[in-house]
């Protein structure tokens, strides 16, 4: 986190980048300059008050300085968090700057050794955990001692990790899911809202928990559909 007031740009305009607007300015992290959204996207030229403006790859953005502004990818978990991946991504390779989020209320005892994470209220990073780039790990959240969160994973509200786990590349965790000390979660998995995760999952695995634990393995390709807002498949 920030000791000074950065200029920030949020990238999207729905309720998420509404929540890290909102958030952002209660806990005074950064100043807002701006909403940023793909020009062929952008259909009004305010949101929350502040100014929209529309992004072309070859151009600068208007009122955006790429050496003294950051900016946050307001994305959350569609497509099991690919679509925030690509975005990353793609501003990662066009030189910019990524923010960090994260709470005054949040007590981090291990390290966020990456950009573009959202740690919200309430959560808990203890002793030696480390957490890559492009996480978002929602209120309440606890990560256990040693611990490893890999990029561009979801850690969703009041989930329980318990130590020395790993939680694999581009994975959802659920609300109030519970993994056991020392367990491996492997690449784009699923872990569905209430779940207990005693044993390693392999990559593309989804975990549901409904009236009985079920969990189906699956390619790289089609995990990513089956955490999607149109499906709402948790």
């Amino acid at each position: 986190m920030s000791s000074s007031k950065s200029g920030l740009f949020i990238f999207g305009l729905s309720t998420t980048a509404k929540s890290i607007f909102t958030f952002v300015t209660k806990y005074k992290l950064y100043e807002v300059k701006g909403f940023l959204v793909d020009l062929n996207f952008k259909n009004t030229n305010s949101f929350c008050d502040i100014p929209v403006y529309g992004f072309e790859e070859n151009k600068e953005v208007e009122n955006f300085n790429i050496e003294t502004d950051q900016l946050f990818i307001a994305i959350q978990w569609n497509n099991v968090n690919a679509d925030r991946r690509k975005v990353y991504e793609k501003f990662k390779r066009l030189g910019y700057k990524l923010a960090n989020i994260i709470s005054p209320n949040a007590i981090i005892h291990g390290e966020i050794i990456g950009d573009n994470c959202w740690v919200a209220d309430g959560v808990i990073i203890d002793t030696n955990a480390i957490v890559g780039s492009n996480v978002f790990v929602k209120s309440n959240a606890f990560i256990g001692n040693d611990c490893e969160i890999e990029d561009h994973s979801f850690i969703g509200a009041g989930s329980f990790i318990a130590g020395n786990c790993k939680i694999g590349e581009q994975s959802f965790i659920g609300i109030k899911s519970t993994i056991f000390d020392n367990v491996t979660i492997g690449e784009k998995c699923i872990i569905g809202a209430c779940s207990v995760v005693k044993r390693n999952v392999d990559n593309f695995s989804l975990i549901k928990t409904d009236i009985k634990y079920t969990i189906s393995v699956y390619d790289s390709f089609t995990i990513e559909d089956k955490l999607n807002f149109k499906n709402n498949i948790r």
